[in-house]
């Protein structure tokens, strides 16, 4: 039996969880490694706390035989819902979030038991990368870095962001041949004082500052970095200095055993003393795998306790409506000792 799947049985153990449904793409894919996107059929994995582990699979979707459970294959005449309660025995269920409640409801109606979210089990699990994750996501910065690179010199006045947005996934697409982690911000002047701004036809002018937030896989696993670059601009010149400072002393901060409202009260709290509290308005970061955005954040209503082997995002910004913000991102890896950043762009004002 695979190691992941050992685990999250050792929990239902010491839990006294009998059944645990996992039905969500990524975790399917970190469980058993299995990449299937079923449509609209009903595609499951029971894990079973003290017997044979079963993959529910709509008969058109064959795939290979597996030591870690076995296959149940139903066909679109039969009731998918009625043959998975049949496997059911136990008093508490545990299912993925992202279940949709067609199938949740049913089953609830058909089959009675306790029901709960199991996340706290899929996010304990995802939220610790081996090895082999690891060096993945290092890969995947990487790219970023170097895409990142390639498309400074086409950031010029006179280039339209959805110009420059298209020529991050021609970049993207040559170097990775993988698509990218999310949907790539481009934000030029005012724009980028929208932490989600969509790219469109504005136009890089003077005095204008450049806003990239943009990530790519590696075997999957993601990346994510924001860079802002500035013209001579006294004021955002101002703010960036600022914005990296708090990105400095979020990252130097990370400890394993510290809270996560920790990391994010220190950001935030050098940059209400400069006044501009109020203009930072999200977050302090995210966790980062398989998805771009994982289980746990970094904010400051976070009590989850950092972990040796966890990776998220350390990302202030700070965002003056109708004149631009400024973000500086980047990927923290915890060891034992503290943070390791994975992407190398520099942070160093850079000038358009």
């Amino acid at each position: 039996m695979n190691k992941r799947i050992s685990k999250i049985k050792r929990i239902m153990e010491q839990e006294c969880i009998d059944h645990v449904l996992i039905t969500d793409y990524y975790n399917l894919k970190y469980f058993i490694n299995l990449e299937l996107d079923s449509g609209e059929r009903l595609l499951a994995l029971l894990i079973n706390k003290d017997k044979e582990n079963i993959l529910f699979i709509n008969e058109l979707f064959s795939i290979p035989s597996s030591d870690d459970y076995k296959i149940i294959y139903y066909n679109d005449t039969e009731d998918c819902i009625s043959i998975l309660s049949s496997y059911l025995s136990g008093k508490s269920i545990y299912v993925d979030g992202k279940w949709t409640a067609s199938f949740l409801l049913r089953l609830m109606n058909r089959f009675s038991a306790n029901y709960q979210d199991a996340i706290f089990l899929t996010t304990k699990l995802r939220s610790i990368k081996d090895e082999q994750e690891i060096k993945f996501m290092i890969k995947a910065s990487l790219d970023n870095d170097e895409v990142m690179r390639r498309i400074v010199p086409f950031i010029k006045i006179g280039i339209s962001e959805k110009e420059l947005y298209n020529q991050l996934l021609f970049e993207f697409e040559n170097l990775t041949c993988e698509p990218v982690s999310f949907e790539p911000i481009v934000a030029f002047g005012k724009n980028a004082s929208n932490p989600h701004h969509q790219s469109n036809d504005t136009i890089l002018q003077k005095g204008d500052v450049c806003l990239i937030d943009m990530g790519c896989r590696h075997q999957g696993y993601c990346s994510d970095m924001t860079r802002t670059f500035l013209q001579k601009n006294e004021k955002m010149e101002e703010i960036y200095d600022i914005v990296k400072t708090a990105n400095l002393l979020a990252i130097e901060a990370i400890k394993p055993g510290k809270k996560f409202s920790q990391i994010d009260k220190i950001a935030r709290d050098y940059i209400i003393s400069f006044g501009y509290g109020q203009y930072f308005t999200h977050r302090l970061g995210h966790g980062i795998g398989l998805e771009v955005h994982e289980g746990y954040d970094v904010s400051s209503s976070s009590e989850a306790i950092i972990e040796e082997g966890m990776c998220f995002s350390i990302e202030p910004g700070i965002y003056l409506p109708d004149i631009g913000g400024v973000r500086i991102e980047d990927l923290v890896l915890v060891t034992e000792k503290g943070g390791i950043v994975l992407n190398s762009f520099s942070k160093e004002k850079t000038f358009i």
